[in-house]
């Protein structure tokens, strides 16, 4: 794997982080974590969201699907790093200040990074034999 494309991957896993941590903080408090089966829907639909987004960038720079666990590790280190500066309470990007408001957020992130782990272990599709 190429400088270049860890730096397309990691720019590209921290958009889609951005856009997760800018809905949540936008509609979580006063929107997701009213009910639990809309935080839920939200969390599988932004995790759905950012697997599509890895594979997609993965296929585009033509990455083999045998090799992706470190494009994977390189297009989710910079969210995770940026998520713990926000859960530490350095970055002003909270979702809220309740400790238990931030849990939930770091629950929509769990999920999200492990639909994008669990992505890499897809087999590829198996063509049909006649």
């Amino acid at each position: 794997m190429s400088k270049r494309n860890v730096c397309i991957l990691a720019g590209a896993g921290l958009g889609v982080w951005l856009a997760a941590t800018l809905f949540y903080g936008a509609f979580g408090t006063e929107l997701i974590e009213r009910a639990f089966w809309f935080y839920a829907l939200n969390a599988f639909l932004a995790a759905t969201l950012g697997a599509f987004a890895f594979q997609a960038t993965a296929r585009l720079l033509r990455i083999p699907r045998t090799r992706r666990l470190f494009p994977a590790m390189a297009f989710a280190l910079p969210g995770v790093a940026a998520a713990n500066l926000i859960l530490l309470g350095l970055v002003p990007l909270a979702p809220g200040a309740e400790p238990s408001s931030l849990g939930r957020y770091l629950a929509f992130l769990i999920v999200l990074y492990i639909s994008i782990g669990a992505s890499v272990f897809e087999r590829a599709p198996q063509k049909a034999r006649l």
